[in-house]
């Protein structure tokens, strides 16, 4: 009797080395794994990007403030797309949705316009929240008013704002700002010489190049 009983539990525990019962012998009622191979064959793919959310869709005003040499809205948007590698997404009553390249933001300060910043955090156009609004976009090269605030008096700086480096700076300090300057003249001479197309807010900065090549 020992000797058989000895038997039979090697038998049974041979057993539970054999693997799954063959046939259609069901041992669990849970759900198969789900995690298994074909599982997601069957998910639906979205082909219209529009209908997926993007962080990079800004929402800015239907209305642009022309630079110099841009007839129309309709042609400053098309060179927008081009110089920034935008898509424009729809367009509502007052306002235009656009897909922007990774890392482009929309950050409205405690005070002051909403600032459309770069992947660099390069501020390149501005914007009120009104219905009226207008998007105006921010050249690389520009001349700043620099006050003294003990003196009360200005100068004038030629600033690159890609990275913030004074290039050209007046020797007048005066009571008068901006164009009214004495050394205004002089400053959007030297800004003429070296960078002739420096009015238009898209040309010389890094993406335009590349973009507009492409």
């Amino acid at each position: 009797m020992k000797k058989g009983k000895t038997k039979l539990t090697r038998h049974d525990a041979e057993r539970l080395f054999e693997g799954l019962p063959n046939g259609n012998v069901k041992v669990s009622h849970r759900p198969e794994n789900p995690f298994e191979a074909g599982a997601f064959d069957v998910v639906e793919r979205v082909d219209n990007e529009t209908k997926l959310w993007k962080d990079n869709l800004i929402t800015l005003p239907m209305a642009i403030e022309l630079p110099t040499g841009y007839e129309s809205v309709s042609h400053v948007r098309e060179a927008m797309a081009k110089a920034w590698h935008a898509k424009w997404v729809r367009e509502g009553k007052n306002e235009v949705v656009a897909e922007f390249p990774e890392g482009w933001t929309a950050v409205r300060p405690g005070s002051g316009p909403t600032e459309l910043r770069d992947s660099t955090g390069v501020v390149r156009a501005v914007y009120g929240w009104a219905e009226d609004a207008e998007l105006r976009i921010l050249p690389r090269y520009l001349i700043e008013s620099q006050t003294n605030s003990s003196s009360g008096l200005a100068s004038l700086v030629v600033r690159d704002r890609l990275n913030g480096q004074v290039l050209e700076r007046s020797s007048i300090w005066s009571a008068q700002t901006g164009t009214n300057h004495p050394d205004w003249a002089r400053l959007s001479a030297w800004l003429n010489v070296h960078y002739p197309q420096y009015r238009d807010p898209l040309r010389y900065w890094e993406d335009y190049g590349k973009n507009v090549q492409n």
